[in-house]
């Protein structure tokens, strides 16, 4: 048996004989004949048993199986208060009767306040503005900016004083808002026109998949953060080669997983989500009893693409989080040849999941 491997910076990963490992114990799982904590696990090394445990009990909540819970609530003691994916979606199933994600995403300013204002996330943001300033030309003349996937508007909030600060634009002319939620979009219409209320502000309600080739002008500057992983690589790809032509320079927060091509149901995707998502929901829920606002930024932030993950097939489901080298490649194609890699940083690593920046633009 092969040890667990790190590909990336730090995300725990399955080598090829782990994943036929676990293949091999799943029938004993779905027939009953195996239970946690009992002698199938001692085939697994120790740092495995509370993603075995999270891939098993998906597996079987899949099916509506009653021993679900049993192997999440063993998966949540084995993981401890750093990963919360079993307890979470063992309190899920409990609260909804099968693995269903709530109705509603994305929608609620509240949900997403609590999760942008975690300690880790504003670290993830400070360091992705501080990217900004470091790998952006010194530009003159007014920033025309486009904002995809906006959220409240927090990120531009501290982005763009810094942008000024530093030099890189003298002023902000233009700020185009896209979110698929009217909620979101209004809010940070509101906030960003109070902050500039010499610059116009436009805002679309939409997916950039939907609108890109329709965003017409020219943009200094695209953002996206944590936004455009929502699209599988060839709609991302036919997205970017619509935008390119408008854009100078692009930059991209995103983690760094790979969900677009392993297939729902494997053990390769159920480890990557287990420590993925279990770490955003410890930072979310917290070490303790969560308030009803920490529960509604998970069930809304979080288990909708959680959810959709487990249970969805490639083309259905709605995250397809990437490697930083496959985006790298994808932007290399997508963008054409006038718009160039210019940089890249991990902007949070943690021992489960790391966040990284990325600059594309045109040169000269």
């Amino acid at each position: 048996m092969g040890g667990a491997a790190h590909n990336g910076a730090h995300v725990l990963t399955l080598e090829p004989d782990d994943v036929a490992t676990w293949n091999r114990l799943l029938p004993e799982v779905l027939s009953g004949r195996a239970r946690p904590a009992g002698p199938l696990e001692r085939q697994l090394p120790e740092e495995q048993v509370g993603a075995f445990r999270f891939f098993a009990g998906t597996a079987l909540a899949s099916r509506s199986a009653l021993e679900a819970e049993a192997w999440l609530d063993a998966g949540a003691e084995a993981d401890g208060a750093e990963l919360r994916a079993n307890d979470y979606l063992a309190g899920l199933i409990h609260r909804c009767g099968h693995l269903e994600a709530p109705e509603s995403a994305f929608t609620d300013p509240r949900a997403y306040v609590h999760f942008a204002s975690l300690p880790a996330m504003r670290a993830c943001r400070a360091e992705f503005v501080s990217f900004a300033v470091d790998s952006l030309p010194s530009e003159s003349g007014a920033l025309r900016v486009l904002d995809v996937g906006c959220g409240d508007g927090g990120l531009l909030a501290e982005l763009l004083p810094a942008l000024l600060e530093a030099g890189r634009w003298d002023e902000v002319a233009g700020i185009t808002l896209l979110d698929p939620s009217p909620d979101m979009i209004s809010v940070a219409k509101a906030r960003l026109a109070a902050e500039w209320p010499d610059a116009r502000v436009d805002s679309r309600v939409a997916r950039l998949e939907h609108v890109a080739a329709a965003l017409h002008g020219r943009y200094d500057l695209v953002v996206g953060s944590l936004s455009l992983h929502h699209m599988p690589i060839e709609v991302k790809r036919r997205a970017l080669s619509a935008l390119a032509p408008s854009i100078d320079h692009l930059l991209l927060l995103e983690l760094d997983a790979d969900h677009d091509s392993p297939e729902v149901g494997s053990p390769h995707l159920a480890a990557s989500v287990h420590q993925t998502y279990g770490w955003m929901l410890a930072q979310i829920l917290g070490p303790d009893r969560p308030d009803d606002v920490a529960r509604e930024s998970a069930d809304q932030f979080v288990a909708p693409e959680l959810v959709s993950l487990l249970t969805q097939p490639r083309g259905d489901r709605s995250e397809y989080h990437m490697r930083r080298e496959r985006w790298l490649e994808l932007l290399s194609v997508a963008m054409g040849p006038d718009i160039r890699p210019l940089g890249t940083r991990t902007a949070l690593a943690t021992p489960h999941a790391d966040l990284f920046a990325m600059h594309v633009g045109r040169l000269g």
